[in-house]
């Protein structure tokens, strides 16, 4: 149930008290289920709900933000006095504004086919089982069996004092994989994240049981036959999912208006990106990277982001120039612009701060033949194992987890722990091709003090790098 009533009245509390530049509330209510099985053994099964509200005061001298887990008008009152008192008491030197976006008057909900709520435990626990089931079947020996599958549905009320009033429903489910295979005295780990927006019909089109016995197998595969590259420069392909996180992690972050500005400089650093370098080239012309809240069904989707502002696509690097920043409000502000509608929390309890949402490789007119066939020497780096970048976003490197050499053209031996290391501009300067098809991972982004983990998109089509150093 959503007390609508009592945000309108802690709403007009607010705008008494003081006569800030803005002033929100957002009351929220979630359930949640998540059930864990640790080698085919239940280790945890639990159901909850939560329920809560937060008040967010901007002053010319600070931003107040302050939340409870109830919802009632003497909390709102209270969360007013708190939110005021710390926007009061911020002193920026700088005079804190917020772009000026249109009033919205609305309501949205991501639909499901077959709601989560109606799902029983049983059906969980079979879920489960018949993963773990075909996983076990595979001939391979898995030393290592995790899965947890979670759901939840958040309905949303959001009001401010410009007029905007937003009412938003939104399901989710989730799986996480962790499986270990041994052979030959060596091990190989893989974890996996299945994610969608949406109800039980989108864990039933994930077709887990062939997907998670194919990636027991194919890890079997690299330790029994992965034979290790001799270190020199080679042609690269990079899957979908090696492009999607080189998208979120060298151009998703960097671009992020907050950390551009200075603010995220002592929590995850900053950016090599400066305000004045829009319009700069960073990559070759097929180096095209977009963050869309829009896309239907998936992890990172919603309609308005946490100020209500609609969301839209935002193309960050476009055919290889610095095109646009993530913004909130107040990093739009600060630039002369309007939000781009980045401003996302966890839930209620977490202050909105500039995320993504879904950030990909924008796909390209090469069929994957062609992306293989003038590769004379080279790897498919398909996966990755590992990854680290700095903290300016600049220096980056890759392990895979499933790779292959390519020899004139065609796919050859499976190739063990491949590494690139590489600049961002060296990344994506090399792209001469992509491919057609953008595929999708699942993952959380995490950020903010305290941290908050963001439900995301990864992801791309296949690219081609030419020339970099493998080791």
């Amino acid at each position: 149930m959503i007390h609508e009533d009592v945000a309108e009245i802690v709403l007009g509390l607010a705008m008494e008290k003081a006569s800030p530049v803005l002033a929100e509330v957002r009351v929220e209510s979630s359930s949640r289920r998540e059930l864990a099985v640790k080698s085919g053994q239940v280790s945890s099964l639990t159901s909850s709900k939560d329920a809560g509200m937060n008040v967010r005061i901007v002053l010319p001298t600070g931003i107040g933000f302050a939340a409870a887990n109830r919802v009632s008008t003497s909390e709102g009152a209270d969360l007013v006095r708190r939110a005021l008192k710390l926007a009061k008491s911020g002193k920026r030197k700088d005079r804190v504004e917020m772009s000026s976006e249109p009033a919205v008057k609305t309501s949205w909900e991501v639909r499901q086919r077959k709601p989560l709520a109606d799902l029983s435990t049983e059906d969980r626990l079979k879920f489960l089982a018949d993963i773990d089931s075909s996983v076990m079947k595979s001939g391979v020996k898995v030393q290592g069996r995790y899965y947890e599958l979670s759901d939840y549905e958040t309905t949303s009320y959001f009001a401010n004092s410009e007029g905007s009033r937003i009412k938003s429903f939104l399901p989710r489910v989730v799986l996480n994989a962790s499986l270990l295979v041994s052979s030959k005295g060596e091990t190989e780990q893989s974890l996996r994240e299945y994610g969608a927006s949406g109800g039980w019909e989108k864990a039933e089109e994930w077709n887990l049981e062939k997907a998670l016995t194919d990636e027991v197998k194919m890890l079997k595969k690299m330790i029994d036959h992965g034979k290790a590259l001799k270190p020199g420069k080679y042609d690269l392909v990079c899957g979908p999912e090696v492009a999607g996180i080189a998208a979120h992690e060298s151009c998703g972050h960097p671009m992020e208006g907050d950390r551009i500005l200075g603010r995220e400089m002592s929590q995850a650093g900053k950016s090599f990106v400066q305000p004045d370098m829009l319009g700069q080239r960073i990559g070759s012309e097929y180096a095209t990277v977009i963050d869309d809240p829009t896309v239907s069904g998936s992890y990172g989707y919603y309609a308005y982001d946490a100020e209500g502002v609609r969301a839209r696509p935002r193309y960050l690097y476009k055919n290889g120039i610095l095109n646009e920043f993530l913004h909130n409000r107040e990093t739009a502000s600060r630039l002369g612009l309007h939000s781009n509608g980045s401003s996302r929390s966890e839930r209620y309890v977490r202050e909105p701060i500039v995320r993504m949402a879904n950030t990909f490789v924008a796909p390209g007119d090469f069929e994957e033949d062609e992306i293989f066939g003038s590769v004379k020497e080279g790897v498919l780096m398909k996966s990755f194992t590992e990854w680290n970048i700095d903290d300016k976003r600049y220096n980056q490197k890759y392990v895979s987890r499933e790779a292959y050499f390519i020899k004139d053209g065609e796919l050859a031996g499976p190739a063990r722990k491949c590494v690139l290391e590489i600049t961002t501009p060296g990344f994506w300067g090399a792209i001469d091709a992509t491919s057609k098809k953008v595929e999708y991972d699942s993952a959380e982004c995490g950020k903010g003090d305290p941290i908050q983990a963001a439900p995301v998109f990864t992801g791309g089509p296949m690219l081609r790098l030419r020339g970099v150093n493998l080791k």
